[in-house]
């Protein structure tokens, strides 16, 4: 009996999913003028993307963990995700990771960033590895929220403050 309760309990928290969606949570700090910026992805749809991308394991939060992980990682978020403010294009900073039952976060930060009333988001994150993948950002400034839904065919959007 007890082995069958352990055998329940491995197999309900090992994170499995049917669907392929990311959440981007950004919020303006005007203390540090930066925007403060943490995505929550599937650690497996992480690693298979990465896998798929340069054919290397990154065995996230083991031992045995790829010490080029964060870089990769930086490179490949960097590379789909932007959010422009005004006409001016802005690049984050990677600030560390965290991983936990099956989900990786990814904190990044734009430093000086220069607020305005609309912001370009972009987010195509997993797109290369699924059809069916939808990332939601959400973008907090002066106090004020808002969100953008993307997917493939719409990779951008403007979202006005």
């Amino acid at each position: 009996m007890n082995t069958i309760i352990a055998i329940l309990i491995c197999l309900t928290t090992t994170v499995k999913h049917d669907f392929h969606t990311s959440i981007t949570n950004a919020e303006y700090n005007p203390k540090t003028q930066s925007m403060e910026i943490a995505m929550k992805l599937f650690t497996d749809d992480l690693e298979l993307t990465i896998k798929n991308k340069h054919e290397v394991i990154l065995n996230l939060n083991s031992t045995s963990e790829l010490p080029e992980a964060d870089s990769l990682i930086y490179n490949y978020v960097i590379d789909n995700f932007s959010i422009q403010s005004g006409k001016k294009s802005v690049s984050p900073t990677f600030v560390g990771k965290e991983i936990e039952n099956g989900i990786t976060f990814i904190y990044l930060e734009i430093h000086s960033f220069p607020v305005a009333k609309e912001l370009l988001v972009r987010n195509t994150v997993f797109f290369d590895t699924f059809d069916d993948q939808s990332n939601i950002v959400n973008i907090k400034l002066d106090g004020e929220l808002e969100s953008a839904f993307l997917k493939k065919g719409q990779e951008t959007e403007l979202v006005q403050f």
